[in-house]
């Protein structure tokens, strides 16, 4: 891999370019952070149980729905928490943790870039990542999911850095196990094991052999088990054959021993959630592979066509192993460590390729700057077709934000600019095009603000979140009463958030009757369903209802024939009516 020295040799132009970018990244991530509620089952897990920590004071043991969760490890919880402290209880300062390491990971992006390719390429990854879709929404969710990938970006980059130093520099092996030691007690196991199986791939395939001295394994388990081992050993003392049981069945047994079938979905979530970039991505990889420019002698059979494209295919490979190529072997090891690692779980779900983003960012950002080098690459089908693709999204999505904003006037007046950067981020990539000037900052510009002002403005306006609602009563009105809801889940901690206040869970007739009887003045959320089942004669009254879903039009029992009704009858059965309500 080419050296270069730890930041020295980035010019400060290019130092405050991307601070200022980073800036702006924080801006745009944090926009109207707490607008939209936790819609997603995991981000209740860390609201909820942060909010009951600070409750309680027991800062150790993790409470969801008065059940202990020991899915998890505690310092995701801890930055909730002290988000909370500091910064008070809401929505936005559970989110803010993500929205800071979705921040860093652009620097730190950069510097890694840097350090494998040169300041240009460094450059545009940093302008890259946060326009990913997978990078840019999961940089606003209250999950583990952005500080783990944040610590493993961390950990391969000093990995790098002692690699580039020939192993010689004692410091960068022992940051290096700090960081899979923190990323362990983020999300456990995936921490280690992304950016361990990356590395151990990667000196494989350049033939170190002295690997375990090079790395100081034996100094980095003691590490690693300074950092793991107090929680642990404090929750097994606490918790016992309970905790135990947890992290061996369902933590590591269940997740690795399962019948599921094997698919291909991770690969998909790798691209789709990754556009347009990974059209780019895809280009190149296909010619680091020897897939796209392979030539064939005419008048040759299929099989003979196919065993000569498998010897050019192998023949690229190989060039990967040489010295030179060695950054683009240590990025396409990354990824594919995230594809068959996640593969191999019994669980799908797209933000666990979330780790893979910076290794696609700084490919594809080294294809970009390869062909600022060699304008006439640029006329080559792959790239051609790919930039198509993305002036036609642009552009699309231009006309259909501007369609949506003078048809529902009731849209955001922040909405009137997205046609406009989109248009524009289209006409300027046409422009690039002609005159070769890089593409990559419009692109990104475009995107970055666009994903910002849909996840602030548009998705709040299309959903329909009843708590929300409620919420905003019991903040305008100054409700003194306690607030209950009725058998409705993570909702309690949605209204918790939104209020800032002490929800109380109810689960029965008898509790809510309890409840009026020990209270002046109580409110209750409960969906319609429930109320007419369990408390209609109860004296309470309706201030506000609100649904989730839209109003069938149409009973399940009217269609015959050509639809399965029963699954028809799920999506209508899907709505739900809420209420709020007070004791008369």
């Amino acid at each position: 891999m080419p050296s270069l020295p730890f930041f020295s040799a980035i010019k400060p132009t290019e130092k405050f370019i991307v601070c200022l970018w980073m800036i702006f990244c924080f801006l745009v991530l944090s926009y109207k952070l707490g607008e939209v509620p936790p819609y997603h089952a995991d981000e209740n897990f860390y609201i909820e149980s942060s909010l009951r920590m600070v409750e309680s004071g027991d800062y150790v043991t993790p409470v969801y729905h008065e059940k202990k969760r020991f899915a998890k490890p505690i310092l995701y919880y801890w930055m909730v928490v002290s988000s909370y402290k500091i910064f008070g209880i809401s929505l936005s300062s559970a989110r803010l943790p993500s929205v800071l390491f979705g921040t860093m990971s652009v620097g730190l992006v950069f510097l890694l870039a840097c350090r494998l390719f040169d300041r240009r390429v460094g450059l545009f990854s940093a302008f890259i990542l946060p326009s990913i879709y997978l990078h840019f929404q999961i940089s606003r969710w209250s999950t583990t999911d952005m500080a783990l990938s944040f610590f493993v970006l961390l950990a391969l980059y000093f990995f790098v850095v002692l690699f580039q130093t020939n192993f010689k520099k004692n410091i960068y092996a022992y940051l290096f196990y700090l960081s899979l030691g923190l990323g362990f007690m983020v999300k456990g196991p995936p921490a280690i094991l992304i950016p361990g199986l990356t590395v151990f791939g990667f000196l494989l395939a350049t033939k170190r052999g002295n690997w375990l001295a090079d790395l100081r394994v034996g100094q980095g388990l003691i590490i690693l088990l300074i950092i793991i081992m107090p929680w642990f050993a404090t929750m097994l003392g606490m918790h016992g054959e309970e905790f135990k049981n947890h992290i061996v069945g369902n933590e590591i047994k269940n997740r690795l021993v399962h019948d599921t079938p094997f698919s291909f979905y991770y690969v998909g979530v790798l691209f789709r959630y990754q556009l347009p970039w990974s059209l780019f991505f895809l280009f190149a990889a296909l010619k680091h592979f020897g897939v796209l420019g392979f030539s064939s002698e005419k008048g040759i059979g299929f099989g003979e066509r196919l065993k000569k494209l498998g010897k050019n295919i192998s023949w690229h490979i190989k060039l990967l192993f040489k010295e030179e190529n060695q950054p683009f072997l240590f990025c396409y090891t990354w990824i594919l460590v995230c594809l068959i690692l996640f593969t191999l779980l019994r669980v799908e779900h797209s933000r666990y390729m979330l780790p893979s983003c910076a290794a696609v960012a700084i490919l594809t950002a080294r294809l970009f700057a390869g062909i600022e080098k060699n304008p006439e690459e640029s006329g080559e089908f792959g790239f051609k077709v790919s930039t198509v693709i993305t002036f036609l999204i642009l552009l699309i999505s231009s006309l259909l934000t501007g369609i949506g904003v003078f048809i529902f006037d009731s849209i955001p007046a922040e909405l009137f600019i997205l046609p406009v950067l989109l248009f524009s981020g289209a006409l300027f990539l046409t422009f690039s095009i002609r005159s070769g000037l890089p593409m990559v900052f419009p692109i990104a510009l475009a995107l970055t603000l666009t994903m910002s002002s849909l996840s602030g403005d548009v998705l709040p306006y299309v959903s329909r979140y009843p708590m929300k609602k409620f919420a905003s009563h019991i903040n305008q009105e100054k409700f003194k009463g306690p607030i209950a809801v009725y058998n409705l889940g993570s909702h309690r901690a949605r209204l918790g958030i939104l209020t800032g206040r002490m929800v109380v869970k109810l689960h029965s007739p008898e509790e809510v009757e309890e409840f009026l009887r020990t209270n002046k003045k109580i409110y209750l959320v409960i969906k319609e369903s429930d109320w007419k089942k369990d408390l209609s004669k109860t004296d309470m009254e309706i201030i506000k209802k609100d649904q989730i879903g839209s109003k069938p039009r149409i009973e399940s029992n009217e269609i015959t024939g050509l639809f399965d009704t029963e699954k028809l009858g799920k999506i209508l059965r899907s709505t739900e009516t809420f209420y709020f309500m007070s004791n008369k």
